[in-house]
């Protein structure tokens, strides 16, 4: 079916409406989400560390 002429929106309006479920943000306490991947990157961190200090060690031994 063919578009009639002249039918298109020539603007388009978007109100951005606040979620009840979306925590208010207050710039002077950090942000829990920032802070949760923070601590993930963290622990990788530390993992990665971990797990290349035991493989230097397991190198580092005299064979028996």
């Amino acid at each position: 079916m063919a578009r009639q002429k002249g039918t298109a929106a020539k603007q388009v309006r978007v109100d951005l409406q606040p979620s009840a479920t979306m925590p208010v943000y207050d710039p002077k306490k950090p942000d829990p989400r920032l802070r949760d991947f923070v601590r993930l990157l963290a622990r990788q961190a530390a993992r990665k560390f971990v797990e290349a200090e035991r493989e230097r060690a397991s190198r580092d031994r005299f064979p028996d």
